[in-house]
């Protein structure tokens, strides 16, 4: 079997032996010299590594405990660019696990660090303060924050990215003229998350202005390039979106079909409230529109996620 055909937990953990071997932690003959321990500049790479690893595939609360490791390795070896930077790793996992309130509290301590260190903000992290502020639905902030890092390098990838979250705070206020404004500074792409970037937004104006059709095409669209560049939060999003959009067209029936699919998609992630109220809102639309086909799948979900509820504690 080729080491790509492991499971993760396998693969991950293999990886982990492997360090730890290195390191001379573990496997020696009663015979060998006993290792030293590693430099924490070895430790903190190693640690960082598999961080890395358990973050591209997808497994956050895991990364999040090593990326903690490493703040503490980094503070160890009293190396502040090694803090900020396993800190804006860690912030970046709690907003994958939904925790926005800690990931702001987290970046609140690394640019207390920066300001200790009189190093200036790098553009990053200011992205992050931006997409927090996104979440935290503290959108004036927000958009003033992004237009600082716009000005600041226009024709930057950072910028870039600015645009798109002050488009998606601007949407979510129903500024159209602002959010056209917006697009007309995004050019097609053919970079996958740019261009799903710009559809994402061209999808919420055609939303705001009613063209129902077209924002549903944009949504699905999006959700496809998200879904290829293993953004499956964003496939949720955008699958949500096209829901939306096909409810307010008087679609009840597509949906219906679009929220089962955001709902399923959230189940897998693991983000059970979203995935409840996604599929209920599938199921109820099924059954009003006939399509019993439709509505038996989302009540089967909706029946594993009652029955893998944790049970409640005992009383006292």
């Amino acid at each position: 079997m080729s080491r790509c055909a492991l499971p993760f937990a396998a693969r991950l953990a293999a990886l982990v032996r492997l360090l730890l071997l290195t390191a001379g932690l573990a496997g020696c003959a009663p015979s060998a010299p006993v290792a030293e321990q590693p430099h924490s500049d070895q430790r903190l790479e190693r640690t960082n590594q598999v961080a890395r690893v358990a973050f591209q595939h997808g497994q956050y609360v895991q990364a999040l405990s090593l990326y903690r490791q490493a703040v503490d390795l980094a503070y160890e070896r009293d190396d502040v660019d090694a803090v900020v930077d396993a800190q804006y790793n860690a912030a970046v996992c709690l907003l994958r696990l939904d925790r926005v309130d800690e990931a702001d509290r987290l970046l609140k301590r690394t640019k207390a660090e920066l300001r200790r260190a009189r190093k200036a903000p790098p553009p990053e992290i200011g992205l992050l303060e931006v997409t927090i502020l996104y979440h935290l639905q503290r959108y004036q902030e927000g958009l003033a924050l992004a237009a600082q890092i716009i000005a600041a390098a226009p024709q930057s990838a950072t910028a870039r990215r600015a645009r798109f979250l002050s488009g998606l705070m601007l949407a979510e206020q129903g500024d159209k003229a602002r959010l056209q404004a917006v697009l007309l500074e995004l050019d097609a792409s053919d970079d996958q998350r740019l261009e799903a970037d710009r559809l994402e937004l061209s999808g919420h104006l055609a939303l705001l202005e009613q063209r129902y059709d077209e924002s549903v095409a944009d949504f699905v669209k999006v959700a496809q390039l998200r879904s290829a560049g293993t953004d499956y939060r964003g496939t949720v999003r955008a699958l949500t979106k096209a829901g939306e959009a096909s409810e307010a067209s008087g679609s009840p029936s597509t949906a219906a079909v679009h929220y089962l699919r955001a709902g399923r998609s959230a189940l897998q992630q693991g983000d059970r409230d979203r995935a409840r109220a996604l599929l209920m809102r599938a199921h109820t639309l099924a059954e009003l529109s006939g399509d019993s086909a439709t509505a038996r799948e989302a009540q089967m979900h909706l029946t594993e996620l009652q029955e893998s509820e944790p049970e409640p504690a005992a009383g006292g």
